[in-house]
């Protein structure tokens, strides 16, 4: 028998280098919030702006300050 729990464990990205920002429901998308993201797999430029596709992305974003 297999813990599928330890199985489907995926490791977080290092918060100190990658922080997202939640643009919404509406678009389910989110800003790729570091400063160089040409050596991020997940990072995906479109337009002037660039957008992070990690799985867990919601996870590590930086809080609104509200």
């Amino acid at each position: 028998m297999t813990d599928s729990t330890a199985n489907d464990h995926r490791p977080l990205p290092d918060p100190e280098r990658c922080r997202t920002k939640y643009l919404g429901q509406a678009l389910d998308l989110s800003d790729c919030l570091v400063n160089n993201p040409a050596g991020c797999e997940f990072a995906v430029r479109f337009g002037n702006g660039v957008f992070c596709y990690h799985h867990d992305r919601r996870i590590f974003e930086t809080p609104d300050p509200s």
